[in-house]
């Protein structure tokens, strides 16, 4: 899972936050992350919180101020104490990004995301055919449109090859090294939309 959000965040970087700059009219640089916990029971928080911690690491200290908002959404019954016990471990201003939200999410969400960017799973209006990789396998955003795709070129598509196979491509091809298991705006996990100043898609976790 860490290699895919590395692999994501290698992507997010160089393709997705300029393509969507170009289409905003703006400089896009955060993304809005959605991790879904449904299905998780408390007895699994300490893998989550791992992970989570794990995934905060690389991004802080790799690729500081690319997160935006990351939710944790369905989170079970006692999660959000275990993340005030866990809270001590993650810098301040990543913690400050993060929020723990229940079943009733959708109009939290709506604050940040415009409906016609949010999953219809996620109470939003925007939909992705199976023929696209439907939720969970779909890349589609500016990086896919040729009038914002720019210098750097097109962005490579998680879906022909894993991360581990990205490793293998030259640096110049897929950059490695290094977001995930939930995703924003467009990214190979479309859990997310961008805020105000982000519209792209950053690495996310597993469950979206």
């Amino acid at each position: 899972m860490l290699k895919n959000l590395v692999w994501e965040y290698e992507s997010f970087a160089k393709y997705r936050l300029a393509a969507c700059s170009r289409k905003a009219g703006v400089l896009v640089e955060t993304s809005c992350t959605i991790m879904d916990l449904k299905g998780i029971s408390i007895s699994a928080a300490s893998q989550v919180l791992s992970y989570v911690r794990e995934a905060s690491y690389i991004g802080q200290n790799y690729y500081p101020e690319r997160m935006g908002k990351f939710y944790l959404i369905n989170a079970p019954f006692g999660f959000s104490t275990a993340f005030r016990l866990f809270k001590p471990f993650l810098d301040p201003v990543t913690v400050s990004k993060i929020f723990i939200l229940g079943s009733y999410y959708q109009k939290e969400l709506l604050k940040q995301i415009p409906a016609e960017n949010l999953p219809v799973k996620f109470g939003g209006k925007s939909e992705v055919s199976e023929a696209e990789g439907g939720l969970l396998l779909s890349d589609v955003g500016p990086w896919r449109d040729p009038q914002y795709i720019g210098p750097e070129g097109p962005a490579p598509r998680a879906a022909t090859g894993s991360a581990a196979d990205a490793e293998k491509k030259p640096n110049n091809d897929v950059p490695v090294t290094a977001p995930a298991t939930a995703t924003t705006a467009g990214a190979p996990t479309p859990a997310s939309a961008a805020d105000k100043k982000a519209t792209a898609a950053a690495p996310a976790p597993a469950g979206i």
